[in-house]
Order: structure tokens, then sequence, then C-alpha cells
């Protein structure tokens, strides 16, 4: 473990001396990126209205700008510290192409896998989720992005949709083949693009298809006989007096909340990173093909193959009826392979044998990195304040220079300081440069007991880090208690004693408007606007345990510039909530939320209060108010 924290001081302190020689060129080639992310965004934005389908190919446009000048980035700090030297040193030299002279080419040669990890990791559908947001803040719900790219409208969309995936499916083949037979690096940019189209339209209206086959799926016996499964087996271990079902949503619970974010966000995205980074910095990239060429070239009888792809191809083009077509098919998957996973795969064993005390500082790096962007966006929130969803809305492209420029920089750095360190690593392993001490720091030999207690101990930290990380404040919290007045966004709010029963009432009258065998809890609420009118005001009722929206649609209060209103919440929630705890969460009631206030109120229950209420519950009744009442502030 201390050397893993001394391996993640080191590269850190080197990242900070290679950051401070390049800090120009890094962020105004990642400010490009940036840019391009957030123009291809506005300009989705804009030309939605008339044109819904023109989003995808700008959006993905948008991707590949930060794709682009994340490789352009990555390649400025590897020729800083001679990564090619290194490369050639320790055996892991590219074979012989034109990356290092155009930069399309090393684009075209980087930029698929760059996609697919950044798919992966859910950049793609970050990006996406950014563009709905905008256009129904622009536009308003129902926006024409939504609603032109839904196919689920009718049979006739569903056939369109499908219809131009398989035709960019298709297409990227087809200008794949073109780049390979003329070499040309724009026609494999253009490949890159239909790429990023294909996975955008997924993203933004595939998925509804998917969506339709499981509602198919859901309806079908074979469904149900599983479900009968499934309660055959919780009956039989009720015998052993387990029970199975709750067990199995502790184990989801367990694996959704802490271990796959350790193994997928913590481990597996640092690691896809540093598998770039080495694909980046020109590592040797094989084609399928060339795996099986090595490894013929090994036995004892050589024997030369061509490019899989390319052999496939002739085989189809001599090949007739179904033969042809399965031919035609393996081409079409195998290239994916070549193109795509096959690089990545090779750096990520490339860089996994750099050794336990190398990846385990890298990954705290990384994790560091990481916190310190929470840190920034907490910072910059803090300055901006509390605010409503417009103002968030138009600051939200300059709030994130902090994550996608500064600490970018900051983390291509890292990058380019881990490689070069396992580069080093390699050279003295193949005894192409001697060892130094400065150069290279000693492994310290652990027995498989040690390193598995190191590797736990690594997983825990980054548990921890994931934790933190899922802990972002989304809105600045203000307490008060029953009775007290908050100040909300501008906005004085007070909530009074809550009033408990089964039966709800008009106030003042003796019209029943709802009955309850749980029970129903009215929260009395003023709202005071002195300034500027907000947003309405909504309301949670919280236990320990549950959480409870409002109910008989009594759930917003909402006061012009100058007006007092009084209202009430209403919820219905389980007796046995009613204990100590109980309390009411009053926030702006927006359909995107920015950083805004939220009222959190203890409603004072004891555990005295709390036991006669819950035995005064049945049939009592209970007022409301069926409206808002306002009235002018004097």
């Amino acid at each position: 473990m201390a050397e893993i924290g001394l391996e993640a001081a080191r590269l850190g302190a080197e990242a900070l001396r290679l950051w401070a020689r390049l800090w120009p060129q890094l962020l105004g080639v990642l400010l490009l990126g940036w840019a391009g992310r957030h123009a291809a965004l506005l300009l989705s934005a804009e030309v939605t209205d008339e044109w819904p389908w023109l989003v995808v190919p700008t959006v993905a446009l948008g991707l590949v700008a930060v794709a682009a000048s994340t490789v352009v980035a990555l390649r400025l700090a590897a020729t800083s510290l001679g990564v090619e030297r290194l490369l050639q040193a320790a055996g892991e030299a590219a074979d012989p192409d034109d990356r290092d002279r155009s930069p399309l080419r090393l684009l075209t040669v980087v930029l698929l896998p760059f996609l697919a990890v950044y798919t992966a990791f859910g950049h793609a559908e970050s990006l996406a989720g950014t563009l709905v947001n905008t256009t129904q803040l622009a536009q308003g719900l129902g926006a024409p992005v939504l609603v032109a790219l839904d196919p689920t409208g009718s049979g006739w969309t569903v056939l369109g949709v499908s219809v131009v995936l398989v035709g960019l499916f298709l297409l990227r083949r087809v200008v794949d083949r073109l780049y390979r037979r003329t070499g040309q690096a724009v026609l494999g940019l253009l490949t890159v693009l239909v790429e990023a189209c294909f996975l955008f339209l997924v993203l933004l209206s595939g998925f509804r298809l998917l969506e339709l086959l499981r509602s198919w799926w859901s309806e079908r016996r074979l469904l149900g006989w599983w479900s009968e499964l499934g309660a055959d087996l919780a009956a039989g271990f009720a015998v052993l007096r387990v029970d199975l079902p709750a067990v199995w949503d502790r184990a989801v619970e367990l694996w959704s909340t802490l271990l796959w974010p350790v193994v997928w966000e913590r481990l597996s995205e640092p690691v896809a990173w540093l598998a770039l980074a080495a694909l980046v910095f020109g590592s040797r990239v094989l084609s399928l093909a060339d795996v099986w060429q090595r490894m013929a070239e090994s036995a004892p009888a050589p024997v030369a193959r061509p490019r899989l792809r390319d052999r496939l191809h002739r085989a189809a083009a001599s090949a007739t009826g179904v033969r042809r077509v399965a031919l035609q098919v393996q081409q079409v998957l195998l290239g994916d392979v070549d193109d795509k996973y096959l690089p990545t795969w090779q750096s990520l064993r490339l860089v996994l044998r750099a050794g336990l005390g190398l990846l385990g500082g890298y990954l705290v790096a990384f994790t560091a990195l990481q916190l310190l962007a929470l840190l920034l966006d907490h910072l910059l929130t803090c300055l901006v304040g509390p605010s409503d969803v417009g103002l968030w809305a138009l600051l939200q492209p300059f709030l994130t220079l902090d994550s996608d420029v500064l600490v970018m920089s900051l983390q291509v750095s890292v990058l380019a300081v881990a490689f070069s360190s396992a580069l080093s690593r390699f050279a003295v392993r193949a005894g192409a440069v001697p060892a130094t001490p400065a150069g290279v720091r000693p492994s310290i030999r652990v027995g498989a007991a040690s390193r598995l207690g190191v590797a736990v101990l690594l997983c825990t930290l980054l548990g921890l880090a994931s934790v933190v990380l899922r802990q972002q404040d989304e809105a600045q919290l203000v307490r008060a208690a029953v009775g007290e007045t908050a100040d909300v966004s501008g906005r004085l709010v007070t909530v009074s004693a809550p009033r408990f029963g089964q039966r709800l009432l008009r106030e003042g009258g003796q019209e029943v408007e709802a009955t309850s065998e749980l029970a129903i809890v009215v929260v009395p609420v003023e709202l005071v606007a002195p300034g500027p009118a907000g947003a309405p005001m909504t309301a949670d009722l919280v236990s320990d345990r549950r959480r409870y929206d409002t109910q008989f649609g009594l759930g917003q209060v909402d006061a012009e510039a100058g007006y007092r209103t009084r209202s009430t919440f209403v919820f219905e929630i389980d007796p046995d909530d009613i204990r100590p705890g109980l309390g009411i969460e009053v926030r702006p009631l927006e359909i995107y939320r920015g950083y805004n206030a939220e009222l959190r109120v203890d409603l004072g229950l004891d555990a005295g209060s709390a036991q006669q209420l819950r035995s005064d519950l049945v049939d009592a009744p209970v007022e409301c108010l069926p409206a808002p009442l306002t009235e002018g502030l004097r």
C-alpha cells in the first residue's frame, strides 16, 4: 500500500510539471473541443423546430469534436515526454504508418475505439441527455426532438427508424471500405461521424424500439413461467427461514450502489482511459488477422494470412447462396472487432503489465482528479448560489469548463506520465535501457495474500470515493422548525403544525374530499413573495424509511410578487411512519432542477405524541384547504 501511495504522489508531481510546461497548448486544444460540443448542442436546439432529424448529425459532430480534441491533447503530452522513443526501447512501437506525420491519420486510427469507450461509460448518453434538456428548456415539453424521433407513434415510424438505423450501419461499412481502398483520411473521419450518428440515433430513438420489444416480451407466457419458478424457489427457501426475495433485493442493492460503481467507474474507466492513451501514443495496433499471423509465424510451418476482412471479402466474392451471406455477415462483424475492440484490448493488455504499484497509484491519482472536479463544481455552485433553472441553463456551458477543460488537461498529463512510466519499466525489463533509481522505482515483492489484501483495501478506498462522488447536493439546505419563517430563494415560507386523520374534509365544512385506510397528513403552509415571483413550491413528506409525494391534487402553492398565499399540502402515508423524525421538504417545482434552495422542517413529533396520534387516527376527520387563498401584502 505504501508503494501505491508513493506512486500516486510521484505521478501527481510529474503530471503537474508536465502540465506547467504544456498548459497553454492543452487548454487551447481542449477549449476547441468544449466549444465544438456546446456549439453542436446550441445548433441542435435551433434546428429541432424545423428539421428535428438534423439533430442527430449535429450532436454527433459535437461528440467527435470532444474526442478529437482529447486525442490531440494526449498526443501533445506524449511528444513532450518522448513516448515514441520509449516505445521503441520497450519493443512496443507501432508498425510504421503515417500517424506521426498526419493528424488526420491519427484521428482515423483512434477515434472509433474512443467512441466505443465514450459510449460504454455513459459520456455519449450524457451528451444526449443534455441535448434533450436544452431543447425542452428552449421549446417546452413535447419538443420536436422527442416527438419526431419517437418511433412508437405508428407502425410506419417504427419501420422508418429501423430502416435509418440499418442504413447508417451499412453506410458506415461502405465508407470504411472506400477509406481502406483509397487511404483518404477524410473518409476515415467520415466513418467516425457516421458511427457517431448511429450511436445518437440509438440513444435518442432506437432505445424505444427496445422498450417495445421488452413490453412484448413481458406479455409472453414464458416470462410467467420464470416468475412461477422464482415463486417456487422462494417458497422452498422459506422453509429454511430464508426470505429469498429480500436477500435478492439486498444483493442487487449492494451490487448497484457500491460494487458496480467501484468495478465499473473507479476501476474499469481509469484503466480504459489508460488503454486509449496507449493507443493514441502509438503502441502497436494489430488486426485480428495480424494476431493469427503472429501465432502462425511461431508455428513450425508459418502461413502468411492477409487481413481477415480482406480474406473474407475475397471468399464472399467467389461464394454463392447462403454461404455468401454468412461470409458477408462475418466480414461486417469481425471488421468491427478490428476497428474498435481489438485495438483497445491490446492496449489494455499492455498497460496491465505495468505492475500493481504503478496501476494502483494511477487509480488513486485518477480518482483524486475526479474528486477535484467535484470540489470545483461545488465551489462554482456555491459562488453562483441558489437560482432558478433559467439562470442555470444559461450558465451550464460555462460551468463545465472546470471539468471539461481544466481537469481534463490534468487528466491528460496524468495519463501521459503513467504510460511513460510503464514504458520505462518495460524498457528496463527488455534490457534496452539501464535501470536508474530516479527513473524506475523497484516494485515491492509481496505474496498472493498480501496482493489480495492490497486489492481489497484499494477497492474499499475507491468505493468510499464513489460514495462521495455520488453524494452531491442538488440544493442549498435551509432548516426551520414548525411555525418558523424561512427564506427560500427570496420567498418566505412558513410551515405550521401538521394534522392527522383518515377522513379528508374541506376547511370550515363537512364535505368529505377523500377517505383512506392509511393515514392522511395535512400540512398547512404559507408562502410570501415580497420580491419577484418564482416557480411554484411543492413538497415531500419524509420519514426514516420512505418518501411520500403529495396526494389528492393538493401538492403545490404559488404567490405572485407582493402577495401572500395560504394553502395545505396533503399526503397519504403508512401509519407506522408517524414517528419521531417525520419531516417535510419544501422546494421549487421545476422540471429541470439547477442548484436551488430547499427547506426542511422537522414536524416535531416525539415518541409519546406519535403513539397518541396513531391511537387517535381511526376514522378521525382532518381539514384541508380545497384551493389556495391569496391576499396582497399590506
